[in-house]
């Protein structure tokens, strides 16, 4: 009707039942299932989507979601706990050095820690980079079911898993349809930093920004639609002393 072709397919389509059987099988085999993320080589909006796209009573079996996180990832991390129910423990490493991140390292020690400590036998591993079969291969007493972001894990690791018969499915699977939630949320928080001084932006370009350091990935249309809905409709208030702030619409 506009002229237009519509191809983000994971608004209407999203993993096949058998990528959740599998994970489901796998949740309900285990006697303690921690959810392991490795924040600098994952997506938070698609980690969302595919929680939001499982069995919420299988998904609530998860006893907690580990998230790792490098100081320079998006701020969207920070939103996660805010909207699911699973219990979440964010531990952000400080880099010693600014461009070596401790992040991987990390990641190594906390699955050890609950492996030993804690007496968790499965993990769900979240991340694309290939430097985490050195732990899987390490620690073989658990069991591992790998997520990963097809185009950024390469086909070493993908069959290095398929050959010791270790199940991964990709996050790009699953439908984004119900992200706004998190997205929203992580958005207009991150509009507020720019209220104080918010006349010196152009609306346009601060939308831009906001879904830059977001991390969010949206077409023009989707931009256009939070100006008009958050940036336009911003008015000037004053409290019963005089004062005047900004106002967003809720």
């Amino acid at each position: 009707m506009n002229d237009d072709y519509f191809d983000d397919k994971s608004k209407y389509k999203t993993a096949t039942d058998d990528i959740k059987d599998n994970i489901y099988d796998f949740i309900g085999n285990s006697d303690k299932v921690v959810l392991v993320v490795d924040c600098e080589n994952s997506n938070v909006y698609k980690l969302y989507g595919m929680l939001k796209n499982l069995n919420n009573d299988e998904v609530m079996k998860i006893s907690k979601i580990m998230l790792f996180d490098d100081i320079h990832t998006t701020d969207g991390w920070d939103y996660l706990e805010k909207v699911i129910s699973i219990p979440v423990e964010h531990i952000e490493v400080e880099r010693i050095i600014n461009h070596k991140s401790l992040v991987d390292m990390r990641v190594m020690a906390g699955v050890f820690r609950e492996f030993y400590t804690h007496n968790v036998s499965s993990f769900i591993l979240l991340s694309s980079d290939s430097d985490y079969w050195a732990l899987i291969s390490s620690l073989p007493e658990a069991d591992f079911l790998v997520m990963v972001e097809w185009n950024k894990c390469g086909q070493a690791i993908k069959d290095a898993l398929e050959n010791e018969g270790i199940f991964w499915c990709s996050l790009d699977d699953f439908s984004t349809g119900k992200n706004e939630e998190l997205k929203r949320a992580v958005l207009v928080a991150e509009l507020k930093k720019y209220l104080p001084d918010l006349l010196s932006y152009n609306g346009r370009d601060l939308v831009h920004r906001l879904y830059e350091n977001t991390g969010i990935e949206a077409d023009e249309t989707e931009m256009t639609n939070f100006y008009n809905k958050y940036i336009r409709t911003i008015s000037f208030q004053a409290d019963v002393d005089g004062n005047m702030c900004l106002n967003l619409k809720a």
